[in-house]
């Protein structure tokens, strides 16, 4: 977090080209929470790079005091959301209402892992979508349950009742 704070003055204080770096930094991550959201690898390159241009443009008004991870994502998620609501994917009430190292895996093990990793990544996608992002950015991005609730701009409350909804309906579909 310091160091994106470092690399944020920089940019304030002109060296605009140092913003490559948190492009770099965020892109992949940023790139493949959009892509779940809207499920088109077009829109999500298209959105993702909007999301940056926005965050570069208003970085001035980023407050130093909170995370700029945070910050970032809660531009790309407005801006996903505003594009689906547009595209009529997503409703007014649906915004309201690693592998860890073992010392051995064999074969057969890690691809049942797959498997199940597979099974739980199409399920995912199943969800609705403020199921769905409550879920990666929660467990994806391993954001608390405050962050995405700010970054969600929806009550800490609802943001626990549509998570335990969200973990109801993946536990229930990946017992089939």
């Amino acid at each position: 977090m310091k160091e994106d704070i470092n690399v944020i003055k920089e940019i304030r204080n002109g060296k605009k080209n140092e913003f490559a770096w948190i492009v770099k930094k965020y892109e992949d991550r940023l790139y493949s929470f959009v892509l779940r959201m809207v499920r088109n690898e077009e829109d999500a390159l298209d959105l993702t790079q909007e999301s940056f241009i926005k965050a570069f443009s208003s970085v001035d008004k980023f407050d130093e005091r909170y995370s700029f991870k945070n910050w970032l994502f809660t531009i790309a998620s407005h801006h996903t959301i505003d594009f689906l609501r547009k595209k009529g994917k997503i409703s007014e009430s649906q915004l309201v209402d690693k592998d860890i190292g073992k010392p051995f895996i064999s074969h057969i093990d890690r691809i049942i892992a797959d498997e199940r990793t597979k099974k739980l990544e199409h399920e995912i996608e199943q969800l609705p979508e403020n199921y769905r992002m409550v879920i990666l950015l929660k467990y994806k991005e391993e954001m608390k349950i405050e962050d995405v609730a700010k970054i969600m701009e929806i009550p800490v409350g609802t943001i626990k009742v549509w998570l335990h909804r969200a973990r109801a309906q993946l536990k229930k579909r990946m017992a089939k």
